[in-house]
């Protein structure tokens, strides 16, 4: 069986459970974003409380903020789906204004858990009175802001709402969003948060009464506004009933009107253009949705030419029967059996260019009027564009057929056979129904009329200044009615102002109100929950800190507050210090550790974590080496640290011992070495005498190791001194350049040994670079890295030394095209007798304390060292040095 990656698939299931408690809390936002919408207070957009928003903030608290995408996605889908049940036709662009609420309400729960987080903290288990209002207060009313503005301002950009809303519904959507973040809040915490005990305490003592309270507010909304509702849809459908009625009548009255123009034409043989004329006047004063009546008498194609030759006597132009084209222009008429052209027409000025026209040449007209002949009743056209009327405005014709009988004919062919004429009046809707409602006020409806007489809808009067809102859907009023052969649907809805002020206000202040206290209530329950869990804790803590932390400790240990009084100590740190426990009671840390004499909370907080070493100091005035390790803890509205001690005084007496033995062993070493390096010189040299060659070789290894011995013996020496100098090396002004010449000339010979050229450039820095040194130890840290760079290169490559100014330093740098330093070796190339391997050191020589000597100088003369490697290229060491003022001249007295 293969092992299990067990950090891999911890991360596996941590990811799923974040995704799941994402998916969940998108589903949450989207079920209570329901339930909040049937607590919608009418003409606005909002709930008088969204508990969704208080949803998301907790649960961004106790999850943290991935849980922002559950709650865009909750936002973007409850968004939608309100948009898809308010819309007919819903297409991806209208997208847009679901995510840029949710957009808002996310932005919203990421600033308030934010500002929660830094300024109260979380979690918290909500004990002080200040967490709880300082949480409330962020949380609701402020962050709130965020969301209502946010959403507000979508709604109204995109015309959902007009500016007559803009301010109600910002208002009432503040209000709902801050009373459901006070009630959902709570509750989430009590069912989640952490610590749990603590919360799961509060079941009983908030939750429960909070949810009661909140239920009881609801149902008295629900009878409420239940009441307002049929009182407003009541009062809507009497007066649509009435409006509707109106308008039927008056069509009714209007269709009507033409029969006695019938009983005239039936009365009488011959009808003159100035009979009808005096007889239509009268009556079309009385009924100003007539645009004009005419007669249009039936002509015969035998009857034409002596028709068009009395049109042109009756109106002294020439006449004739005409129609339109295609292209809506007057032609003469296509030969055909029969034609109904307009014969009078009143009034004639202003209808005088459609006389002569013949309405059957046009179907729906035509249609309208075979109707009327062959039923012998009254029959309205489909809407059309009206031929008289420059402005080609909607309306409607009525046809009212005329016999040569006296009475109606009885049958169809009957009337076919006897067919005489029409009489016509051209009905301007607009005024007819404008004739109709004078009586109702016009800013309390809007009203829509269409023709279904076909099938299909074809509008015939539209007043709709905007969109019916889906609360206000139950008031629409519909009727359908038939009159003159068509079948009219008449739709009136309240209008925007009629909505305005007659909706009430009443159930969504009563529920306002009630929810308000309610999440008072909340409030003050977390409070008296909070006080009585906190005197809890606060006991427990103090038990812990007598019997626990003080009194078994071996090592010793101080605690002291964030201003540096020290409240407990245990016999070890009694001990240690020579003081009695009321003694220290009395002190601050400083007195003890003077390092932390007036280190402030923040400085404590930072000097927490590994242990280091301190110098303290004891009752006797004596001197403690210690080893100290900072850590602090928390209650609200207070902060102690806790200083663990450890005596390392007998530790440092070893190291000092083992320094001092290392010294004298190192100045022991030198007298013998230095005598027998002596003596090995002068056998090598010939004083005694040729030597075999065997001899003279071993001899030479000899005078070669007794030279290495002594190079590691002076760098020891160096390294005791550098570490247990009590100062400072003593430091003097001097010129850079100087003393970057000088190495060049004291290190060129041992180049020239390695056949390796040596060069300085210099050429970037000014004529004098004033740098505070120690001269002759400057002179040991570039002989060190010159030798190094001359040794591990080839003979005939170049070694260089290049000096520059960077900001107020000077940098200097040996460049070598040596074999460059291997990886493995980089992290400890300037600890103590480091080499990259052993082999080096028996090629090319040294101790391995060279760079460590030359970190240690370079840190005393307050500079720094450091190098830059490529393996196969070569390698860049580079020291550091401050730029200094030139020291000043003292004039003499002769001067």
């Amino acid at each position: 069986m293969p092992p299990v990656n067990l950090p891999q698939a911890a991360s596996v299931q941590s990811a799923v459970a974040v995704t799941t408690k994402i998916v969940l809390l998108a589903l949450a936002y989207l079920g209570s974003g329901h339930l909040a919408i049937l607590l919608a207070a009418p003409p606005g957009f909002v709930s008088a409380i969204f508990p969704p928003v208080g949803l998301a903030l907790a649960a961004v608290l106790i999850w943290g903020y991935p849980m922002l995408l559950g709650v865009f996605l909750g936002s973007t889908l409850l968004n939608l789906t309100i948009a898809i049940d308010s819309l007919q036709q819903f297409n991806i662009g209208q997208l847009v204004v679901p995510c840029s609420i949710a957009l808002g309400t996310t932005l919203q729960s990421l600033c308030a858990s934010w500002c929660i987080k830094h300024w109260v903290g979380f979690p918290n288990p909500l004990t002080d009175d200040k967490h709880i209002l300082w949480l409330l207060l962020i949380g609701g009313p402020l962050s709130c802001l965020l969301s209502a503005s946010a959403g507000t301002a979508v709604l109204y950009l995109h015309q959902i709402i007009t500016p007559g809303q803009v301010m109600f519904s910002w208002w009432s959507w503040w209000v709902g969003d801050s009373i459901g973040v006070l009630i959902a809040m709570p509750l989430m915490f009590i069912a989640f948060a952490k610590p749990r005990d603590i919360w799961r305490s509060r079941i009983s003592s908030v939750g429960l009464p909070l949810l009661l309270s909140c239920a009881l507010m609801v149902v008295l909304f629900f009878r409420t506004i239940e009441g307002e509702q049929s009182r407003l849809q009541q009062r809507f459908h009497e007066q649509s009933k009435l409006m509707a009625q109106s308008i039927k009548s008056q069509i009714s009255l209007y269709t009507s009107s033409v029969m006695p123009i019938e009983r005239l034409f039936a009365a009488s043989g011959e009808v003159t253009s100035e009979d009808f004329a005096t007889f239509v006047n009268a009556m079309a004063k009385n009924h100003p949705g007539i645009r004009a009546l005419s007669w249009n008498a039936k002509v015969t194609a035998e009857q034409r030419r002596s028709f068009e030759a009395l049109l042109q006597t009756s109106t002294d132009n020439l006449r004739q029967i005409t129609e339109r084209n295609n292209q809506g222009q007057l032609l003469r008429a296509a030969d055909r059996a029969s034609y109904f052209p307009i014969t009078f027409i009143e009034p004639l000025e202003q209808n005088a260019a459609a006389i002569g026209y013949d309405v059957a040449s046009e179907p729906v007209r035509r249609r309208a009027m075979l109707t009327a002949g062959d039923t012998g009743t009254a029959t309205l056209t489909a809407p059309l564009k009206l031929v008289q009327d420059q402005q080609h405005q909607t309306g409607m014709l009525l046809f009212y057929p005329v016999y040569h009988s006296s009475e109606p004919p009885t049958s169809l062919a009957e009337r076919q056979h006897l067919l005489r004429g029409y009489v016509v009046a051209v009905l301007h809707i607009t005024e007819v129904i404008a004739s109709a409602l004078a009586d109702y006020p016009q800013h309390s409806f809007q009203l829509q009329l269409a023709d279904i007489s076909e099938g299909q809808s074809q509008l015939v009067f539209s007043k709709l200044t905007s969109a019916i809102p889906a609360y206000a859907r139950p008031l629409l009023w519909q009727e359908e009615f038939e009159v003159a052969g068509r079948r009219l649907r008449m739709d009136i809805q309240p209008s925007e102002q009629f909505l305005q002020t007659q909706s009430s206000l009443h159930p969504w202040a009563t529920l306002t109100g009630g929810l308000l206290l309610c999440s008072l209530l909340g409030g003050f329950l977390l409070s008296v929950s909070g006080r009585a869990e906190q005197i809890r804790r606060q006991v427990k803590q103090r038990t812990l800190e007598l019997s626990g932390i003080l009194d078994n400790a071996a090592e010793a240990i101080l605690i002291f507050n964030s201003a540096g009084n020290i409240e407990r100590a245990n016999t070890a740190a009694q001990r240690l210090f020579g003081y009695n426990n009321s003694q220290l009671l009395q002190l601050q840390i400083g007195a003890l550790l003077p390092e932390l004499q007036d280190a402030n909370e923040a400085m404590l907080q930072s000097r927490q974590g590994p242990a280091v070493e301190a110098v303290g100091q004891t009752a006797g005035r004596t001197r403690l080496e210690l080893e100290i390790s900072l850590s602090s803890y928390s209650l609200p509205g207070h902060t102690w640290f806790i200083c663990l001690l450890h005596d390392i005084s007998e530790r440092k007496k070893i190291e000092r011992l083992k320094s001092e033995f290392v010294a004298t062993v190192s100045h022991e070493l030198r007298t013998p070495l230095t005598s027998i390096k002596g003596s090995l010189e002068l056998v090598n040299a010939g004083v005694l005498g040729s030597l075999p060659q065997a001899a003279g070789d071993m001899l030479n290894l000899a005078q070669k190791n007794t030279e290495r011995l002594v190079l590691l013996v002076n760098d020891i020496l160096d390294i005791e001194k550098l570490e247990l100098a009590d100062a400072s090396l003593p430091l003097q002004h001097a010129d850079l350049r100087e003393l970057l010449e000088l190495a060049l000339s004291q290190n060129l010979g041992y180049a020239t040994t390695f056949a390796v050229g040596l060069s300085l450039d210099i050429q970037q820095l000014p004529a004098k670079v004033p740098v505070l040194v120690n001269s002759q130890r400057l002179q040991q840290v570039l002989s060190n890295l010159i030798s190094n760079a001359v040794k591990f290169s080839d003979a005939g490559s170049k070694v260089q030394i290049i000096a520059e100014l960077q900001d107020k330093q000077v940098l200097v740098k040996v460049c070598d095209q040596g074999p460059g330093i291997p990886a493995e070796f980089r992290g400890r190339i300037f600890q103590k007798f480091a080499q990259a391997d052993g082999s080096d050191s028996r090629q090319r020589g040294g101790t391995g304390l060279g760079l460590s000597i030359c970190k240690e100088l370079m840190e005393k003369m307050h500079g720094s060292i450091g190098y830059e490697s490529t393996e196969g290229v070569g390698s860049t060491f580079f020291i550091t040095l401050p730029i200094v003022q030139e020291e000043p001249v003292v004039p003499t007295a002769g001067d």
